[in-house]
Formats: structure tokens, C-alpha cells, sequence
């Protein structure tokens, strides 16, 4: 199990979490106002990533008028592929330790 977590899981929750960030700084620049705004709002949602994709999916609901919108559909996914793996990395963990 500790292989598949180190070739498969934690390269697929860091380089799915890069694509979801430059996922969240697309859709930051399409939601701002025009002009500025736009870059304004690109460049706040590459410095600050955890805190922008919590920012990001507030707008893009209140952009769709739905909370379950493409955007959040995608952070959801991330968050369900990352506690699975710290699930498996957790029970992975504590079988090494009962079999010491």
C-alpha cells in the first residue's frame, strides 16, 4: 500500500491541487469586473491559493445561482481525492505499527 500511496496518490493530489489552483485563477480572472479587476482578482488568487479557492466558489455560486456549479464540482472532487488518500496513508500507517 505504501507504494501505491508514493507512485500514485501523492503525486495525483499534488498535481491535481495545481491544476484545481490554476483552475481557480482562470475562473477568478472570468468572474472579476473587467478591467483591473481582472488581474486584480488573478493575481490575489495565485498568491493566497487555499483562501482564493474558498473565495472563488462563493462567487462562482453566486454567479450561477447554484451552489453545485462546475467550479465546485472540481473542489469537491479535490477534497474527496485527498482525504482518501490521507484515509489510506492513516490505515497504512497504523497497520505498519501493529505489525512492530
Amino acid at each position: 500500500m505504501n507504494s501505491l500511496l508514493r507512485n500514485v496518490g501523492y503525486p495525483l493530489v499534488i498535481w491535481s491541487g495545481l491544476v484545481l489552483h490554476c483552475l481557480t485563477v482562470f475562473t477568478a480572472y472570468k468572474l472579476a469586473a473587467p478591467g483591473w479587476r481582472e488581474y486584480g482578482a488573478a493575481v490575489a488568487a495565485w498568491i493566497f491559493p487555499i483562501v482564493s479557492e474558498a473565495v472563488v466558489a462563493y462567487y462562482a455560486w453566486r454567479a450561477t445561482g447554484s451552489m453545485v456549479n462546475g467550479y465546485s464540482v472540481w473542489v469537491l472532487m479535490w477534497l474527496a481525492v485527498s482525504l482518501g488518500v490521507w484515509w489510506l496513508a492513516e490505515i497504512s500507517t497504523r497497520l505498519e505499527r501493529e505489525r512492530s
